[in-house]
């Protein structure tokens, strides 16, 4: 199948989300070694939504394309756009150059589904970067996670079509529309495979990651499209509440991205009915966590707090949760090194702050101790312990 009067040819799917499909597609008018690429096919659903307003991912990666006078690595690139139309309606199209696996996937197939600090740091400073250069034109990411975060991919030609010649797109089934014309299903596969999860630190310093995912973006200053921003997991207290969007949503994000890639877990895990009960979890786990609740200027801004907050801002018909702290959860995980723990829980504990204006910004993160002195506390050190390989 192509597109755009013949210019892209679909080749083989890579994944799919809620919204979109990506596919990796050869393009006809690029010149070599860029011929292959990857597009971002968005649902009918999410075509509709960006029609209407309530997403503007299309406006973020144009606004990333005109902001900057270099290129920022750490965010997508625009190639092009346009819109298709399917079966079931038109469908908004992206294309990006091609990208390697997202950081889940590659967390996923280390024996602890950690991240040696050494890579985990790399991947947070790429991503502090990327956040700094969005807030600067005020783009809110609102959905920073692993799933968003890609490698970059090599971009070489050959690569592409020996991996093309060796797996060949597969079949996996089939399904009609109610016009009764079939299509088939094809199996997803990455072009390039994870790096080793035990690679050297020069090696995790030459790695380069990209955030992406620009689907639940909002413009700083001004009202929000929706009320609430992806993973209830990693959503901040904030937007439970309804109370102060703004940047440091990232900060809160991204202090749970941190424990993450370094304990190989999530920091947070609401259960619940519904949405509204998993939320009222979260605050509570939250609660326990930090110690901290919302402040009155806090709550007196919140459109939403009735239902699972009293005046005080306590959580309503809810038992407490036992106190606990980032420095025994990440010693609890067996293999994190004990000179790690309290600089990382001290880093990961400033970004936590319940109250978003006591959170530091994107900006605040540049040069800080933990988070950049990665490798030269990796350079000649032994790193060999329980969970990691020596990397050293």
């Amino acid at each position: 199948m192509k597109l755009k009067d013949g210019r892209y040819e679909l080749l083989r799917p890579l994944g799919s989300e809620a919204y979109s499909s990506t596919w990796i597609v050869y393009d006809a008018n690029a010149d070599r070694p860029y011929r292959y690429a990857a597009v971002k096919i968005l649902t009918r659903m999410a075509t509709e939504e960006h029609r209407s307003g309530t997403m503007n991912e299309s406006a973020f990666l144009k606004a990333i394309m005109v902001g900057f006078t270099l290129p920022q690595r750490t965010l997508p690139t625009l190639l092009d756009d346009f819109e298709i139309l399917g079966p079931a309606g038109p469908h908004l199209c992206f294309v990006f150059p091609d990208m390697g696996p997202d950081v889940t996937s590659f967390r996923n197939i280390t024996p602890t589904r950690a991240l040696h600090p050494c890579i985990a740091k790399k991947i947070l400073v790429d991503v502090v970067n990327a956040l700094c250069a969005l807030h600067r034109i005020n783009i809110i990411h609102a959905d920073v996670k692993a799933n968003n975060i890609l490698f970059h991919a090599s971009g070489v030609d050959e690569l592409m079509e020996d991996e093309l010649r060796d797996h060949p797109v597969g079949v996996v089934g089939q399904f009609e529309l109610s016009d009764g014309t079939k299509h088939s299903v094809f199996a997803p596969r990455p072009f390039e495979p994870e790096p080793p999860w035990d690679m050297s630190h020069l090696a995790s310093e030459a790695l380069s990651f990209c955030l992406m995912g620009f689907g639940h973006a909002q413009w700083a200053g001004r009202q929000p499209t929706v009320g609430v921003f992806g993973s209830i997991a990693l959503r901040a207290p904030e937007i439970v509440i309804g109370s102060d969007f703004g940047p440091r949503l990232d900060t809160w994000a991204f202090g749970c991205l941190a424990y993450e890639l370094l304990a190989g877990e999530w920091l947070f895990n609401p259960v619940g009915s519904d949405d509204r009960e998993m939320e009222a979890d979260l605050l509570a786990q939250i609660f326990a966590l930090t110690g901290e609740r919302f402040s009155k200027l806090t709550l007196s801004r919140a459109q939403w707090s009735d239902d699972i907050l009293d005046e005080e801002g306590n959580l309503k018909g809810r038992e407490e949760i036992s106190p606990t702290s980032l420095e025994a959860r990440l010693s609890a995980r067996g293999f994190i090194p004990d000179a790690e723990i309290k600089p990382a829980a001290d880093f990961i504990g400033m970004c936590l702050r319940v109250n978003s204006a006591d959170r530091p910004t994107s900006g605040d993160f540049c040069g800080d101790e933990w988070l950049y002195g990665a490798f030269d506390r990796c350079i000649g050190g032994h790193l060999s312990y329980s969970g990691y390989s020596r990397m050293a």
